[in-house]
Order: structure tokens, then C-alpha cells, then sequence
């Protein structure tokens, strides 16, 4: 049941951060929030390409922001899924 509204969320926010830049919303941090959230959603419904994507989008914006840790735990994060998937040699960092 929880599937159709998160992959609604992961095509709006993939809309709201693909251009460079820091997006538009009003707390960045909120967001910041909100993606992990949504990646943690996507591994607890057994969606690990999904939570991914999530957690991709979460580096990035995390990289804008100069946010070096969020950075880093969201490549932590995919490093994770990426072994979880049996792709070692993309989980490197």
C-alpha cells in the first residue's frame, strides 16, 4: 500500500533536484531529512534500487548544501546497499 505514494515522492523529489544548485524549499535541513527518511522507507519495503536512487539524491544534495557529513553517510548508506545487491566492486569508495 505504502508503494505508489513513495515512488510518487521519489519522482518529485528527483524533479526538484535535478537541476544544479541548491533547490528552492524553504529548510534545507528538512529536506535533508525527508530523502532519508524516504531511502529508509524504500529498504524497510524491500525496494533496494529505490532506496538507491534515494540515497544518491540525498549525497548530492548533501554535497551542495557543503554538508560533508550527510555526504558521507548517505555513500555509507549506498555502500551498504550495493553490497546488500552482491555489487562489491561498485560498493567502493
Amino acid at each position: 500500500a505504502l508503494a505508489e505514494p513513495l515512488a510518487e515522492a521519489l519522482s518529485l523529489w528527483k524533479r526538484l533536484l535535478e537541476n544544479p544548485g541548491v533547490p528552492g524549499v524553504r529548510s534545507p535541513e528538512q529536506t535533508v531529512s525527508s530523502l532519508q527518511l524516504l531511502a529508509a522507507l524504500f529498504r524497510l519495503q524491500a525496494q533496494p534500487l529505490q532506496a538507491l536512487e534515494s540515497f544518491l539524491l540525498l549525497r548530492s544534495l548533501c554535497r551542495r548544501l557543503g554538508d560533508s557529513a550527510g555526504a558521507a553517510e548517505a555513500l555509507g548508506q549506498l555502500a551498504g546497499i550495493l553490497l546488500q545487491l552482491e555489487c562489491p566492486s561498485q560498493a567502493q569508495v
